[in-house]
C-alpha cells in the first residue's frame, strides 16, 4: 500500500461520514414529514451534534406520537446518536491534523497524525500523534456503513408509518 492508498482511505472516511450527516438531514425531513429544503435550510446552520441532538428529539416525540414506545429518548434511536457522535469525534480528529508520510520498522508505509492542540490553561501546545497503517481505519469505515445501514432502517419505519399501505 503506498501513502496515496492511505490518503484514499482517509478520503472515504471523510465522504463517508458526510454520507452519514445527509442521512441525519434526510431523516428529520422524513420524521418531521415537510418540505426538505425547509428542513436543509432549518439544519444548514446547525453544526453535526446538534443535528444528532436535534434528530434524537424529534424521533423520540414521533415514535411516543406512533406508540413505539413511551420512553425518552427513544432507547435505540439515542444509543445510535451516541455512537453517531463518537464517530464526529474521530471526524474531527482525522480532519483538522497536519499528516506525515512514515515508514514503520517493517517497511510498511503509512502516515503519522498529528493534531496540534493548545494548551493556553497551561501555557503548553500539546502534539499527540497517530500512526496510521495500511487498514488502520478499516474499523471506523465499517461502522460508518453500519450507522448509515441503521439510519436507513429509521427512514423505512418512518416512511412505513407516515405512509401506511
Amino acid at each position: 500500500m503506498t501513502p496515496k492508498d492511505l490518503h484514499a482511505d482517509i478520503g472515504r472516511f471523510v465522504v463517508y461520514f458526510q454520507a452519514v450527516e445527509a442521512a441525519l438531514v434526510a431523516l428529520i425531513a422524513y420524521t418531521i414529514d415537510s418540505d426538505p429544503d425547509y428542513i436543509e435550510s432549518l439544519t444548514a446552520e446547525l453544526d453535526f451534534n446538534s443535528k444528532a441532538r436535534a434528530l434524537d428529539v424529534i424521533f423520540t416525540r414521533f415514535a411516543q406520537i406512533h406508540g413505539l414506545t413511551e420512553k425518552s429518548p427513544h432507547p435505540d434511536l439515542h444509543k445510535l446518536m451516541v455512537r453517531v457522535q463518537k464517530l464526529a469525534e474521530r471526524r474531527n480528529e482525522i480532519v483538522h491534523s497536519f499528516y506525515h508520510n512514515l515508514i514503520a520498522i517493517d517497511g510498511q508505509v503509512g502516515v503519522l497524525r498529528m493534531p496540534t492542540r493548545l494548551k493556553p490553561s497551561k501555557g503548553s501546545c500539546e502534539q499527540p500523534h497517530e500512526k496510521i497503517l495500511p487498514g488502520h481505519l478499516d474499523t471506523e469505515i465499517s461502522e460508518i456503513r453500519a450507522i448509515l445501514s441503521e439510519l436507513e432502517s429509521y427512514r423505512l419505519k418512518v416512511i412505513e408509518l407516515n405512509y401506511p399501505t
